[in-house]
């Protein structure tokens, strides 16, 4: 098993990582799932404690920022990083990017979390970027072009509601939290639930179009009722089990990689990566590093690039090499976010 001092220097040291996407990037994933699995430290954001057990709560990255903290009404500043913490659960959103809405076999719907770290939030706060007009000021002349730290990670994290009775079995499998579930209708107050993570992306700023990392909980097929329409890499799965034994007994051994991403292509051919709970309909078609590549804003007619590109009816996630065009100082072109797709959630 790896120690806490050589979790956290591979997951915070950019060579580090850049070396191991290189020579071993499936235990890579899994350190830098260690590191945000990590127990925090208490009172604080962000960082591990040294002393923290794999299992206990809150994790790292349940104590980064939710994107709700950052993007304020009115696009106001956020308050500091080291505010005391989180205050309270986490607060949960419905629907996926294609605006479906999955729901697991009990009929609860599957919910999301996007949080980052203080790289991350530093620099949105050094830039103004939080809210609608210091993003638009990218469309005047002469703005530096959007470019986050090495530093910088975020995460995106789906979550199933733990039923006591109908997930009795299971209730260990799983990394959890208490959360806030907003009703269906879209009105009244939320519901306070118990949840169980079900998938997680990982990205790091590590190299310059990032790095794309994703894990879900292995009995995702049997609880959600979503099957894989992707194959693991036989080297990936390989690490996979060493590291699911070597976690045995803590709810960190219940979890999978699927992939690791830092091209658009690879081998003459598009580079893929999905996730069945935050890619549920597109697995086949979804490329994270193409997609991000499209984070964009413009004061033209449409404020962002879209996710997706219609082929035969359907709904397709953008793959391969992402395209340039749209990219320029014209009136209804866009200035690239540095992949950084929460940026959208900014307010006027």
């Amino acid at each position: 098993m790896p120690t806490f001092e050589q979790i956290v220097t591979v997951a915070t040291t950019p060579k580090e990582i850049a070396g191991m996407v290189a020579t071993d990037p499936g235990t890579l994933a899994w350190l830098m799932f260690l590191y945000v699995n990590w127990p925090a430290t208490p009172g604080t954001r962000g960082v591990p404690d040294p002393a923290g057990k794999l299992g206990q709560l809150p994790t790292v990255f349940q104590t980064w920022k939710e994107a709700h903290e950052v993007y304020l009404a009115g696009g106001a500043a956020p308050p500091p990083w080291n505010d005391g913490g989180p205050s309270g659960p986490v607060t949960l959103s419905l629907g996926e990017i294609d605006g479906t809405t999955l729901t697991d076999v009990n009929g609860n719907p599957i919910t999301y979390t996007v949080a980052m770290n203080q790289g991350t939030f530093d620099y949105l706060v050094s830039r103004t970027f939080y809210g609608w007009p210091g993003q638009a000021a990218l469309r005047s002349g002469g703005a530096a072009a959007v470019a986050f730290p090495t530093s910088a990670m975020e995460i995106k994290a789906s979550w199933k509601v733990l039923d006591p009775i109908a997930d009795k079995d299971r209730l260990d499998h799983y990394i959890t939290a208490e959360a806030l579930l907003p009703p269906s209708s879209g009105t009244g107050e939320p519901t306070k639930v118990a949840v169980g993570l079900t998938g997680l992306h990982i990205i790091s700023k590590a190299l310059p179009n990032w790095v794309w990392i994703t894990f879900e909980q292995v009995e995702n097929p049997a609880t959600t009722g979503v099957q894989a329409k992707f194959t693991i890499d036989p080297a990936v799965a390989t690490t996979n089990d060493r590291f699911q034994r070597l976690l045995a007994g803590t709810p960190l051994a219940y979890y999978q990689a699927n992939g690791l991403q830092t091209e658009f292509v690879a081998g003459g051919q598009p580079t893929l990566l999905a996730n069945t709970q935050i890619e549920t309909r597109f697995q086949t078609s979804s490329s994270c590093i193409t997609c991000h590549a499209l984070a964009s804003v413009s004061t033209g007619k449409q404020a962002r690039l879209d996710f997706f590109e219609l082929k035969a009816g359907n709904l397709t996630g953008f793959t391969g090499m992402p395209p340039t065009t749209p990219f320029g100082p014209g009136p209804d072109q866009f200035s690239a976010l540095d992949f950084v797709w929460s940026m959208r959630e900014a307010k006027r």
